[in-house]
């Protein structure tokens, strides 16, 4: 594995150069997202404070802490499914569940940027796929797709590192 040295940081993934094609502000709203969704508040409490650096409105950052904690409910609740099926059993909807079998109804860049790093985050392939077609059908580049599930897997490694220095 080489290491390649890119604006003074050393990137060591697969030994290639990557480009980095999202903004600060971008990365981090995906962080805050993908920490919410990995359930790392130490995470989240610091790319909270970095995307408050990076310029973020109160109103984009809550929007990227409501799509990832949507698609953690959504794995959730595909999950709960999935447990119940295996038992036999049915799952009972309720007024508050949505169709979960139909696409994104209303969404946009950002949004898919940071729904795939918190499907990502919350190893969810029902919601990554569907969240990979729609992020692509809004433009969203296989370049920034790989920058978020990196971001996403950085997080889940501090937060899996972190619960572990608890046992």
């Amino acid at each position: 594995m080489g290491r390649v040295r890119i604006n003074g940081l050393t990137d060591a993934v697969e030994g290639r150069v990557k480009s980095m094609s999202l903004t600060t502000k971008e990365k981090e709203l995906v962080s805050v997202g993908a920490s919410l969704a990995a359930g790392c508040k130490l995470c989240a409490n610091f790319h909270y404070k970095e995307v408050r650096k990076a310029g973020a409105s109160d109103d984009e950052i809550r929007q990227a802490m409501m799509d990832a904690i949507s698609v953690r409910d959504q794995a959730k609740k595909i999950m709960e499914r999935h447990g119940l099926k295996l038992l036999g059993l049915k799952f009972r909807r309720t007024a508050d569940d949505d169709d979960d079998s139909e696409g994104v109804a209303e969404t946009n860049r950002m949004t898919e940027l940071v729904s795939v790093a918190a499907a990502f985050a919350v190893n969810c392939t029902s919601s990554l796929d569907k969240h990979l077609v729609t992020a692509r059908s809004v433009g969203v580049t296989d370049d920034e797709i790989q920058e978020v599930v990196d971001l996403a897997r950085f997080i889940k490694g501090k937060a899996d590192s972190l619960c572990c220095k608890r046992i």
